[in-house]
């Protein structure tokens, strides 16, 4: 009788009765949408208010700190999910902050609001705010409006002020006068949430932090010294100069200090976030005179080293060597000269069979001999530099690890790989020196130079 398969496995009759939900076409996937992570979205994530300036104390986290254990465990099992270490996910937490704070990457945005809603009444400014622009991506929306305004409201027919980011205070400027963040914040507030619906965007008051996601301790490990904690992570001192810097400003707005001294402290607080966002941001003159500065999110993400091309992207395998290319006539455009110092350390895994059982015994027991490594059935592996190769006898099912030799088969890669032809199967040449050689003739398909 006939199987229903899905892949390789047959389908129970479990299976076919409750279907899992990626086969329910009413709750299939048809596309992502991004929006900016509001302050109520941050509290529902939330398990837990820092408040804490301290991590720990005599080894044991402090509760409603950084290192809270409702936050995610670094050993043992989760006391929010009750999963383990290496299953939780980790869980965030917040920092409600005394006053409103810019979010640097967002600066643009908020400036091309803010030309974007009459500081008199609120009225949208934007000639087509109402047709939608097929044509202008959604990251490119606002520069594309913000060149389209009326110059006076045509409901009030007040005259916007000029507003710019003064990189020297931190703070936006409207006609060169402090802008403060509360003002921002309630001019941003009288735009109509149906415009925002019609425009598929997300309420511009979120592009102000008044409530800061605290990331799970699995994100921004400590320095473990076996069990005991050395140190903590650039993020962890991060979060905790903005706490000190946020009470600092709590304490200072109770008091009856002058405003200069309170303006000091509000601009502490927005570089401590700054840099807890990107370092890159803060002025020189601003950093501290320490050899060394903590990193930011955005460090962490950015560049080659960053989590996206570092991690993601760049992918590291077993059996790839690599080394500077040079042309060869004598060679066949089927063949690719291997260095013998790569040939000698790269490895071909060889099943043994009833077949080839005596050659590769034969092989094991030579002097100098190709073999590197030997697999047993059980999948325990030996490795021949520390082992008596003579007191190994193969049978079939172990597997043989022997160095790369003449008419091996293997991948030849160069990048940018832009098409197929960047990376092709060549036969193996072992030779002297230290470069891979291949025919002048087939530079074309890798657009290779050899000079």
């Amino acid at each position: 009788m006939p199987s229903l398969f899905f892949g390789s496995k047959p389908v129970s009759k479990e299976y076919k009765a409750h279907p899992p939900f990626w086969h329910d076409t009413n709750n299939m996937l048809k596309g992502i949408e991004f929006s900016v992570w509001n302050t109520e979205s941050i509290l529902n994530a939330s398990v837990c208010h820092v408040t804490e300036k301290q991590t720990t104390e005599k080894g044991v986290p402090i509760k409603n700190g950084l290192r809270d254990p409702k936050l995610g465990p670094l050993s043992g099992r989760c006391i929010t999910c009750n999963l383990p270490k290496g299953a939780c996910p980790g869980h965030f937490g917040h920092i409600v902050l005394t006053e409103s704070v810019y979010h640097i990457s967002w600066i643009t945005n908020v400036l091309h609001w803010l030309k974007c809603i009459c500081i008199h009444c609120g009225t949208l400014l934007i000639r087509d705010a109402a047709r939608k622009s097929p044509n202008v991506p959604l990251n490119r929306r606002m520069t594309h409006f913000v060149k389209h305004l009326h110059t006076k409201c045509p409901s009030c027919n007040g005259k916007q002020p000029k507003y710019t980011w003064t990189k020297e205070t931190n703070c936006i400027t409207k006609s060169s006068v402090i802008y403060k963040t509360c003002e921002v914040k309630a001019h941003l507030e009288r735009l109509d949430a149906t415009v925002l619906s019609t425009m598929c965007m997300s309420h511009p008051r979120d592009l102000l932090i008044d409530v800061l996601p605290v990331p799970p301790p699995n994100v921004r490990t400590p320095i473990m010294m076996g069990n005991i904690v050395r140190g903590e992570d650039d993020l962890t001192y991060r979060l905790l100069q903005i706490l000190r810097a946020n009470e600092k400003l709590a304490k200072l707005k109770n008091s009856t200090r002058p405003t200069h001294v309170i303006d000091s402290a509000r601009e502490s607080l927005q570089l401590a976030v700054t840099g807890y966002i990107n370092h890159e941001k803060v002025g020189s003159a601003r950093k501290k005179s320490s050899t060394r500065e903590y990193t930011s999110l955005s460090a962490r993400l950015k560049r080659k080293e960053g989590r996206i091309r570092g991690n993601l992207m760049g992918k590291r395998v077993d059996f790839t060597a690599r080394t500077v290319i040079t042309g060869d006539p004598h060679l066949g455009m089927n063949e690719v000269g291997v260095p013998t110092s790569v040939a000698q350390k790269m490895t071909v895994p060889v099943k043994v069979t009833d077949y080839n059982r005596q050659a590769l015994q034969d092989l094991l027991t030579s002097e100098p001999s190709p073999v590197k490594f030997v697999t047993r059935p059980n999948g325990s592996r030996l490795d021949l530099s520390i082992v008596n190769r003579s007191t190994i006898t193969l049978t079939a099912g172990h597997t043989v690890e022997r160095s790369l030799q003449d008419g091996d088969i293997v991948l030849f890669n160069r990048q940018p790989s832009l098409h197929k032809m960047s990376l092709m199967a060549h036969e193996v040449r072992v030779l002297p020196y230290s470069t891979f050689r291949m025919n002048l003739s087939c530079t074309t398909p890798y657009n290779a130079d050899c000079k």
